[in-house]
Parts: structure tokens; C-alpha cells; sequence
């Protein structure tokens, strides 16, 4: 499994647009092949920063994730609005709940 986790910011006045923005691409991206989790949370201390956590089967369902019409629109619109970015991928071996530790 493949994990993908950080965080997006923009300027405040792009606000209303962006979270129209993500909850779009976040439901498209929910109904694609190998996909487990796919969200984003606005941060409380840093508001206008999205932060993002997907995660994916397999890599290549991740790659063929990124290549969809929806995610290059997404990208071509709204990362030039970015004034702040970081993440970073996680190889996972396993998953399990954590509701009976």
C-alpha cells in the first residue's frame, strides 16, 4: 500500500474557490480503481492549509490515479495558486483497525 500525506496552502482569498476545488477532486477520486482513503482537512492553527492524506493499493493505481482528466484539470487550475507545499509517500505493509487495541 502506498500513502501520500501533506498539506497545501493558499491565499486567503482563494479560499471558497479551493475547497470547492478539493471537494470535487475528492469525490472523483474516491471512485478510482486501488483507492483506500482520499481526504483533505483544513489545519485549525493555519487556516487556508488543506492537509491531505490518500492511500492507495498500489502504486501503479496511484500513477494511473494522477494521470486522470480530473486530476490534471485540478492541478492546472489550482496549483499556481499554491503559496506553500510539502508531503511525502509512506510504504505500508499492512493495514488493521485500531478500534480493538
Amino acid at each position: 500500500m502506498l500513502v501520500i500525506s501533506g498539506f497545501l496552502t493558499f491565499r486567503p482569498e482563494d479560499r471558497e474557490e479551493i475547497i470547492e476545488g478539493l471537494v470535487a477532486v475528492s469525490e472523483l477520486s474516491r471512485k478510482d480503481p486501488g483507492c483506500v482513503e482520499y481526504w483533505w482537512a483544513e489545519e485549525l492553527e493555519r487556516p487556508n492549509t488543506f492537509r491531505f492524506f490518500e492511500a492507495w493499493e498500489t502504486p501503479e493505481q496511484f500513477e494511473a490515479h494522477r494521470g486522470m482528466p480530473y486530476e490534471e484539470a485540478f492541478n492546472e487550475r489550482y496549483l499556481p495558486k499554491i503559496i506553500g507545499a510539502d508531503a511525502n509517500v509512506y510504504s505500508v505493509t499492512e493495514r488493521k483497525s485500531a478500534m480493538g487495541m
